[in-house]
């Protein structure tokens, strides 16, 4: 291995030489070490490039296992069907802004479990008002239903976003985002 006078340099401000300046660094150098003693880690140097090197890695080593758990709370919640259910069964009414470029509209939503099947009930707030019902499929972050008057809603789930948890679209171009009532 070969180190540079720069490295030695940096190892000395480093705390070697345990000076308070620059100035005081750099005419604090002892005897330069043989490149055996770093290639065998037995000098001051290589003992403490080597401790850097550890503590270095500790720190990742640490910040890789705070991460980690939260990486993996966000796609859970980012996907798993029987969450989704019961957070669309959990909230009592839904409001969907549905758009399209000349044309949107406002529907209210209640999903309701009916034996082994959830339920969509829809009403059509902006004129002309109707009211449907249909069969919902809940897959892994994703909501499929048909609406009054546009078939295939296709709504995913976002965990990141608080105030339009599922956002999507259907047939005719429309752009649907429901919020909690």
């Amino acid at each position: 291995m070969r180190f540079s006078m720069r490295t030695v340099n940096f190892v000395a401000l480093l705390g070697v030489c345990r000076s308070a300046n620059w100035a005081s660094a750099r005419s604090c150098r002892r005897r330069r070490p043989s490149l055996q003693e770093f290639a065998d880690g037995s000098s001051r140097e290589s003992q403490l490039m080597r401790s850097l090197g550890l503590r270095f890695g500790a720190v990742c080593i640490a910040l890789l296992l705070a991460v980690a758990p939260v990486l993996a709370q966000v796609q859970a919640a980012a996907g798993k069907a029987e969450d989704i259910k019961a957070m669309l069964l959990g909230t009592a009414t839904w409001h969907a802004d549905w758009t399209r470029p000349g044309d949107s509209g406002v529907s209210e939503i209640v999903f309701e479990a009916r034996d082994d099947k959830v339920v969509a009930k829809l009403v059509r707030i902006t004129p002309p008002t109707i009211s449907c019902e249909h069969d919902v499929t809940i897959t892994t972050g994703v909501v499929k239903f048909d609406g009054c008057l546009r078939q295939n809603v296709t709504l995913r789930f976002d965990p990141n976003d608080r105030e339009y948890p599922f956002k999507g679209n259907s047939e005719g171009n429309f752009e649907w985002k429901l919020k909690r009532k």
